[in-house]
């Protein structure tokens, strides 16, 4: 057996162990809830070859950013921007073949022109492409306000309705762009729910849903009003603290640690004891979006090594 049938088996494996926890579980094999089980067995297999590969290409593994409900939307607008289009010409061209004057035969007998019937014709014409003109532009001002909510939907996580990895690269090449040449009072929080996976073991995929809002609320109510959190990715989350002291930043990185520490988040009965890590990057000359991510992503994984349930400076 190569090493491609050796992935392509490992991978069947991993299919047929999902659907079994799935069931064990009682939770029905939705798209989301196989993928979130999926990619937990995968997170943690042994096999280096799965492992590398689902690196590699991570866009195979990850679901879309897009919302299927959105993806139905988009293709609405579409089709029916194209069927407006369609019906819009089909009209105008019956409005002219109806309005239409012979001008040849004016030409030729311009004694016989009948100026009644002519200023009727460019009345009747004018009154209906009017019309249609107007009914062209709400139909325009409906599909542009159609095309802004999607837009909108399309920067939010649809589970948490945080802001989603997309916004949050785009907020932060905006903040660096504006002050690329000075050293800024920004900082990012990276936070992470510790033992995440044994939640999702221990009461299913539901419950690990219920515990990703719960840590959503939990920060908003742990910053200023206007501070937009996002959803990196998994259990992940993301604060963007701009114009901000370092120990201010801490301060806040700590009160969320601590508020997380001393929550009940309660699940048919069962509490769940819910701590977070975080790991916090502070903004250096000629950061890009990406090194000031990474030294959080850094920072975090100090805090994990340093037993969870903390924060630390990258």
């Amino acid at each position: 057996m190569n090493k491609n049938e050796q992935i392509s088996s490992k991978i069947e494996e991993i299919g047929s162990e999902t659907f079994k926890k799935l069931k064990k579980l009682q939770i029905p094999p939705y798209p989301k809830y196989y993928h979130d089980t999926f990619m937990d067995i995968l997170t943690y297999s042994t096999n280096k070859d799965i492992l590398d590969l689902s690196k590699k290409y991570n866009y195979l593994f990850s679901t879309n950013d897009m919302d299927p409900n959105m993806q139905d939307g988009c293709f609405h607008i579409t089709k029916e921007s194209v069927l407006e289009f369609e019906n819009s010409n089909t009209t105008l061209k019956n409005i002219s073949n109806e309005n239409i004057i012979d001008i040849d035969k004016i030409r030729k007998e311009p004694n016989n022109v009948d100026a009644k019937k002519i200023l009727h014709s460019f009345d009747s014409f004018q009154r209906q492409i009017t019309k249609e003109l107007d009914n062209a532009d709400r139909t325009i001002t409906r599909l542009k306000l159609e095309i802004e909510k999607l837009e909108r939907e399309s920067n939010i996580d649809p589970l948490t309705k945080t802001y989603n990895r997309r916004v949050l690269i785009k907020d932060l090449e905006d903040i660096l762009e504006i002050g690329k040449e000075k050293n800024l009072d920004l900082q990012i929080i990276m936070f992470d729910a510790d033992d995440f996976k044994n939640i999702n073991d221990t009461f299913g995929h539901i419950a690990g849903d219920k515990t990703l809002i719960y840590i959503t609320k939990l920060i908003q109510n742990s910053v200023r009003k206007g501070i937009r959190i996002y959803r990196y990715g998994g259990e992940e989350f993301i604060v963007i603290l701009n114009r901000v002291e370092e120990n201010d930043g801490i301060r806040v990185a700590q009160r969320i640690v601590k508020n997380a520490d001393e929550s009940k988040l309660l699940y048919k009965g069962n509490t769940i004891h819910l701590t977070l890590s975080a790991g916090i990057s502070k903004h250096a000359k000629g950061d890009t979006a990406e090194s000031i991510i990474d030294r959080a992503d850094n920072a975090l994984y100090v805090a994990k090594k340093a037993g969870k349930n903390c924060c630390k400076i990258g």
